[in-house]
């Protein structure tokens, strides 16, 4: 069952809470222009550090402490990927690249998609590109620390499923019937019911879901990593979406629980990009200020590397100089040392 292919999404019931994520995201798309005004040098870095944390965030085959500290390098290319695991880095940062710069001539289709999932894997060509065999498959996730098995249903032809489901998308856009949010919220719901490929089904879906957006002038996704529900480990958001029978099955699921964990996501990731570029526009305030208002927000341990992110416009010396000075007016204090040391606040 597909709600979009199926032509239910006209008919979806929202919720009041669905309504009002809707209008403050709209509100936020207004302010878009606003955004595009900032300095050239901070959206660049904003768009780095989304791209960084977008990678961080996809689940990958294994991790090590010397992968974390050269993905940096490797993504600005600065040193050659030597392993797998950095080969998918320059795969997905490739095709993300693409996906935000040139989005507007990118067609919601089949072949897009095929193509795409081609670039994703484009080293690993018995992988990429084309879709999985008719067979049912079953793939593990974690609810609350739970771990179970979901079994998608067995689709006699894959391709002809995508296709139908891009057709719809495409006519449902044209036709203006239903909110464009929630035509895109489905359309990857549809999208990982259907699982079309053996490997890759997460990246694609988040990929899918920033293009999407991007090409209905929802360009959040640019400067904040977009797609948190997807991260590794982290499938909470299905764990009500779905009962947990033997194969996920759509007559079952309520609509809302999902459009609301898409959505906040969307609305959370406007608040956040809202919040750093205000920072930015504050020209007054000292550095020294802008730092110790983002730690006082902060509940619980933060890092060096949460006020990079918070504060892009702010070199790393002069961070490191206000943490300092910070620690001798006794106002704040080291918890664990190290590359990542935490820190928090003793007032």
């Amino acid at each position: 069952m597909s709600f979009l292919i199926e032509n239910k999404v006209e008919n979806i019931a929202v919720n009041m809470n669905i309504v009002k994520s809707l209008s403050k995201i709209n509100e936020y798309k207004g302010r878009q222009i606003l955004y595009k005004k900032q300095p050239k040098e901070i959206l660049e870095k904003l768009s780095k550090v989304a791209l960084l944390e977008c990678i961080q965030d996809t689940p990958r085959e294994s991790i090590s402490d010397e992968y974390e500290i050269g993905l940096d390098r490797i993504i600005s290319n600065k040193e050659i990927p030597k392993n797998r695991n950095e080969i998918c880095v320059v795969e997905y940062r490739d095709v993300l690249k693409t996906i935000n710069s040139g989005y507007e001539d990118i067609e919601v289709t089949s072949k897009m998609i095929l193509e795409l999932h081609g670039y994703l894997h484009k080293f690993s060509r018995n992988i990429g590109g084309k879709y999985r065999a008719a067979n049912e498959i079953s793939e593990e996730f974690y609810f609350s620390n739970k771990q179970i098995r979901i079994k998608t249903p067995r689709i006699l032809n894959v391709q002809k499923s995508i296709e139908e489901l891009c057709k719809v998308y495409n006519e449902s856009i044209v036709s203006d019937k239903a909110d464009i949010l929630i035509l895109i919220a489905v359309f990857i719901l549809d999208f990982i019911t259907i699982r079309p490929f053996e490997y890759g089904n997460v990246k694609m879906a988040k990929l899918l879901m920033i293009l999407l957006l991007n090409k209905n002038g929802y360009e959040v996704g640019k400067y904040i990593n977009l797609g948190k529900f997807f991260e590794k480990k982290s499938e909470n958001s299905f764990k009500n979406l779905f009962n947990e029978n033997s194969y996920v099955d759509l007559k079952i699921c309520d609509i809302n629980i999902w459009l609301n964990y898409f959505l906040r996501d969307i609305l959370e990731s406007y608040e956040k990009l809202d919040y750093k570029l205000n920072i930015v526009e504050i020209k007054k305030e000292t550095k020294t200020s802008k730092i110790e208002k983002v730690i006082n927000a902060t509940l619980g341990y933060f890092t060096k590397d949460d006020i990079r992110r918070m504060c892009p416009d702010i070199p790393t010396p002069t961070i490191n100089r206000v943490f300092n000075n910070l620690r001798k007016q006794n106002k704040i204090e080291v918890i664990a040392k190290g590359r990542s040391a935490k820190w928090k606040k003793k007032y």
